[in-house]
């Protein structure tokens, strides 16, 4: 396999590793990775559309849709209608701002194992590579 070919599997194998053992941290809380995402977005930067919130997670509009019924379901969310009558804004409950700090910590402590033993140079380098293949990964194909 050539050097493009395993890098991008092993981009792959390692976001897939990292969402499982979240997920397994997180499981006892009742929620996923991918919710924590919402969550930690609608948290840092208030209540937002539907829209938005799928636009600034770059998930398509029918997945957000399935994530806020189910996060909704929990009692993780509500949804109100906006100014915009078609449109949902979407907002944490109490409960959930309650329950925060505590996933936050897991979060944490599973951020800090995974990037152990990384240098701060190395850090700065493996983010500003991951924004690189970011950026050329949302330029349209030629």
């Amino acid at each position: 396999m050539e050097i493009t070919g395993k890098i991008i599997h092993q981009l792959y194998q390692t976001t897939r590793i990292i969402s499982t053992r979240l997920n397994q941290r997180l499981e006892p809380c009742g929620i996923y990775s991918s919710e924590w995402t919402i969550i930690t977005t609608i948290k840092e930067q208030g209540a937002m559309s539907q829209s938005s919130l799928a636009n600034y997670l770059n998930i398509e509009p029918p997945a957000i849709s399935k994530s806020l019924a189910n996060l909704e379901r929990k009692g993780i969310i509500k949804r109100r209608e906006g100014s915009d009558k078609r449109e949902k804004t979407v907002f944490l409950t109490d409960e959930t701002l309650r329950q925060y700090h505590h996933w936050e910590d897991i979060v944490r402590r599973h951020r800090q194992q995974i990037l152990a033993g990384l240098s701060k140079e190395e850090l700065d380098q493996l983010y500003g590579s991951l924004q690189k293949i970011c950026a050329n990964a949302c330029q349209p194909e030629r």
